[in-house]
């Protein structure tokens, strides 16, 4: 497998020149919804037109292997800036291709605030929980506070108070 990576397989691509195998179905896919770029390169160097569809090549690769998970980590994303920077210095007309590179440097923000209104919608979750525990709580101690009246009503009736600092004596009723 390393061996591979060394030293991949390249084959003619369009009379353009010799590219990775693995780019080539790539390639070929956008170059037929994309003819200009074929057209842009006509009047390169071959080795020029070589670097040109190899780095069009890594950026398609990169886009149709990785996940959305994948960018997460600020390798991923620094790896695809690169490959992005390097690409848009062979003057390719990519107007098609930048919402993706873009929607992919952006992932991380937008994974990120994922998590955060996962975490959010939890907590509200939790919360509205709580709060239907305590308002049962609530209507319990109510019913509660409703039978401790009730009984301190029954227990009055008939109830005298007295002063509780006057002397009990005698003699007297």
């Amino acid at each position: 497998m390393q061996a591979e990576r060394a030293f991949p397989e390249l084959i003619d691509f369009k009379g353009v020149g010799k590219i990775e195998k693995v780019f080539v179905p790539l390639l070929e896919e956008v170059c037929s919804k994309h003819p200009s770029l074929l057209e842009c390169q006509q009047k390169r160097s071959r080795r020029f037109s070589e670097w040109a569809f190899t780095a069009l090549g890594r950026i398609l690769h990169f886009l149709k292997t990785k996940k959305v998970k994948d960018m997460m980590n600020d390798e991923a994303c620094d790896h695809l800036q690169i490959l992005w920077d390097e690409l848009e210095t062979f003057k390719f007309d990519l107007t098609w291709l930048e919402p993706h590179v873009q929607s992919a440097l952006g992932m991380k923000s937008h994974l990120e605030k994922a998590m955060q209104l996962k975490k959010l919608k939890e907590n509200v979750n939790a919360l509205e929980m709580e709060t239907r525990r305590l308002k049962a709580k609530l209507a319990a101690a109510e019913i509660d506070l409703e039978i401790a009246r009730r009984d301190l009503v029954q227990a009055q009736e008939g109830f005298e108070e007295r002063d509780t600092d006057a002397i009990l004596g005698y003699g007297r009723p």
